[in-house]
């Protein structure tokens, strides 16, 4: 089946891949908050995979404590979240204090590989790209926190979705029509380079076609989600704006190594990083509003 749908055009892999995916990450996202986090770890691990694979092919070894600390954020975002709610849903010295302390072990025991006679000292460099792949799946906790926020404005059309579940549907749908705007709109219209060297074929065009599809989703979404269009529009605007950085970032890192994908889990896409790139930019923004600014 995998090998037949490999043969396909990309798009139409694209398509496909999206039409049995989509309706798992939506039914996922209705069941609860709990197993929607765990599929975020899910996602974090796999991707923390994805990065140590393609730095191995450069003759990088991120530390492998770091990375892992970060895969596992988004599960401490649900462990370490207050459970009368109000305010962020986690502890961020909480985290902060794991941090520390997965750098001090991450340290000695890079310090200790180093001190082998045999063994080529990359102390700082192991150590620095540990952290960068930390960091990046750690935003899958943005996913998470962003599934654990409560709505207090007014309801939509669905007035017992729960409020978390809305909002990752809506900055989720928002991204994707970012991203499906940005697309189509620069195959047919875009003629002026956004950032050749980065991703030759990103366009000012596409840009501008993908901030006003997520503009027109995250309207419409929101009065139906969450009976707020001035809110979607905000998301809508977060998603236009973000997302095409998140995409940006992560072809500056496959430029770096020299890869086209991240992996080949999902056909048409690549890997779970390549599939998920926009919306870690996003999500944890959105989350921030909701719980500091938001209704």
């Amino acid at each position: 089946m995998i090998e037949r749908l490999a043969t396909l055009p990309p798009l139409t892999q694209r398509v496909l891949t999206a039409l049995v995916g989509m309706p798992i990450l939506v039914a996922l996202c209705l069941w609860g908050a709990r197993p929607f986090v765990i599929f975020t770890v899910i996602l974090a691990l796999i991707g923390r995979t994805e990065l140590q694979r393609a730095y191995a092919q450069c003759g990088i070894r991120p530390n492998g404590l770091l990375s892992l600390l970060g895969a596992l954020v988004p599960g401490a975002v649900l462990l370490l979240r207050p459970p009368l709610g109000g305010g962020m849903p986690a502890a961020p010295l909480s985290l902060l204090l794991i941090l520390a302390c997965g750098l001090v072990i991450a340290s000695l025991l890079e310090t200790g590989v180093a001190s082998h006679p045999k063994e080529e000292i990359h102390t700082g460099r192991n150590l620095a790209y540990g952290l960068l792949s930390g960091a990046y799946v750690a935003l899958f906790g943005g996913i998470a926190l962003l599934r654990l926020s409560t709505w207090h404005g007014p309801k939509g059309l669905w007035p017992s979705l729960d409020g978390g579940a809305a909002l990752v549907l809506l900055t989720a749908a928002c991204t994707i029509a970012g991203d499906s705007g940005a697309y189509f709109v620069g195959r047919w219209l875009g003629h002026h380079k956004l950032a050749e060297g980065l991703s030759p074929k990103k366009t000012t065009e596409g840009l501008v076609g993908g901030m006003v599809a997520s503009l027109l989703i995250g309207s419409g979404l929101g009065q139906l989600l969450l009976g707020s269009p001035v809110f979607g529009l905000i998301v809508g605007a977060l998603a236009g704006i973000l997302g095409p950085l998140g995409d940006l970032f992560k072809s500056a890192l496959k430029r770096e190594i020299g890869i086209k994908d991240f992996g080949a889990l999902l056909p048409g896409h690549g890997g779970i990083l390549d599939r998920f790139d926009s919306l870690l930019f996003t999500a944890p923004i959105v989350a921030l509003v909701v719980t500091t600014i938001g209704p």
